[in-house]
């Protein structure tokens, strides 16, 4: 283990697409801490989001089934969404579980964030665990995307994870960070 995080200079950078806010791609020439100059490293930038395990109040988790056309996989995912710049992502994740499952918390708690890609970046996952939801209204996501939700014990949950049914991985590190945050 080094004593101090080594860090890459980087001495140039080109965007060769713009897509922003959701998509952008540069070619950066850096300098590694070894000393090697790399001409073509490759970034994708893409927008933060919030992800969650979300608690009703009787302890089941509320996942949301659906189809991810990225993945090209139809299975268990976690309410999650987009943060847009300048947002708080508590406030962004509070939004998202509103409008996708008509949940509240009633407490919410942040578990970790995380780079998606460790080479190439690709956006920050800021995962939260969120307990005492309940039920305040109807789902409204306005999305593109059709998905059922389902209430679903742990025990359940673990069991489809332990199946491959969540094909996305930030869905799935979610659930490890929240494990490890006492669910």
């Amino acid at each position: 283990m080094r004593p101090a995080a080594p860090v890459w200079r980087i001495l140039d950078e080109e965007t060769v697409l713009d897509a922003a806010p959701w998509l952008t791609v540069s070619k950066q020439r850096v300098l590694t801490d070894g000393g090697v100059t790399v001409p073509d490293y490759w970034q994708v930038k893409l927008s933060d989001f919030a992800i969650a395990v979300a608690l009703t109040e009787a302890g089941d988790v509320i996942t949301l089934w659906q189809y991810k056309h990225g993945a090209r996989h139809w299975g268990l995912t976690f309410p999650a969404g987009h943060v847009g710049e300048g947002e708080d992502p508590a406030a962004a994740m509070r939004r998202e579980l509103r409008e996708e499952t008509g949940f509240e918390p009633a407490e919410i708690v942040p578990i970790g964030r995380a780079a998606v890609s460790g080479n190439q970046g690709c956006g920050t996952a800021h995962m939260f665990l969120m307990r005492g939801c309940r039920k305040v209204g109807e789902a409204a996501s306005g999305d593109l995307e059709s998905m059922e939700m389902r209430l679903m014990p742990v025990a359940e949950v673990e069991a489809a994870l332990r199946q491959g049914a969540a094909g996305v991985l930030p869905h799935i590190a979610v659930w490890g960070a929240a494990r490890l945050h006492g669910l």
